[in-house]
Formats: C-alpha cells, sequence, structure tokens
C-alpha cells in the first residue's frame, strides 16, 4: 500500500465511509421510530445490492435492526398496503422507491453520501465493483 497511493486512499475513503455508517447507525437505532429505521435499511440495502429485490427475512430484518420480529412485520405490512413494497416468503420488492426513500431519516442520506463520497474518489485504472 505504501507505493500505491491510490489504493491506500480509496481504502481510507471507504473506512472512513463505514465508520460513519456504524455510528450513525447506532445514533438510528436510538433516535429514530421503527418506521423510517426500516425504510433507511431497504433504500441502503437497495443501493448496495443495485437491486430493488432483497432476500431478507422478518427475522433477519428483526435482527439486524434490533427490533422485536411483530414490530418488523406490521411495519412491512403497512409499508405494502402504502404500495410501497411487496413481500413474499423471504423476498422483499421496492415498487416505490422515491416514496420510501420519503419515508428515510436522515440517516439514509448521510450514510449513502458517505458512501457517495467513497467512490467518487476510484480512480478511473480502478473500476468500482
Amino acid at each position: 500500500m505504501s507505493e500505491q497511493s491510490e489504493i491506500r486512499e480509496h481504502l481510507s475513503r471507504y473506512v472512513r465511509a463505514l465508520t460513519s455508517h456504524c455510528i450513525q447507525t447506532g445514533f438510528c437505532g436510538v433516535w429514530h421510530h421503527r418506521e423510517r429505521r426500516l425504510a433507511s435499511w431497504l433504500c441502503l440495502a437497495s443501493d448496495a445490492a443495485d437491486s430493488h429485490v432483497l432476500p431478507v427475512t422478518h427475522e433477519y430484518l428483526s435482527s439486524v435492526l434490533g427490533m422485536p420480529r411483530a414490530g418488523i412485520t406490521e411495519t412491512l405490512i403497512k409499508l405494502a398496503e402504502e404500495g410501497l413494497i411487496r413481500k413474499t416468503r423471504g423476498v422483499l420488492q421496492i415498487d416505490e422507491r422515491k416514496r420510501l426513500e420519503q419515508k428515510t431519516c436522515n440517516c439514509y442520506r448521510l450514510i449513502s453520501g458517505a458512501y457517495t463520497l467513497s467512490e467518487s474518489a476510484i480512480p478511473s485504472e480502478y473500476p468500482a465493483a
């Protein structure tokens, strides 16, 4: 890494983005309502997977977000009734991404912005994965 300053800089930016993500997620879990937290997580996961279809279960979401499974189910039902998502066993599909983003807390924008800054520093000879 000492010989490849571009790689070192890229990894450093990624570590800062990941650290910001972890800190902001901790604050989010304390301060924000479950609907906003779940909407933020779904948007971030969709961004990371580059897909509107996410292979997740209620149990997994409960574990990741630190919320009771019943609360996850209740919130997903509400989002589905609003036409934002569709859910089948083990799969969530985001149908109305822009409207789902409106449900997110500011944490979504802060976290996704940190990763965007990290990616913008990738030199052209190192294509994004």
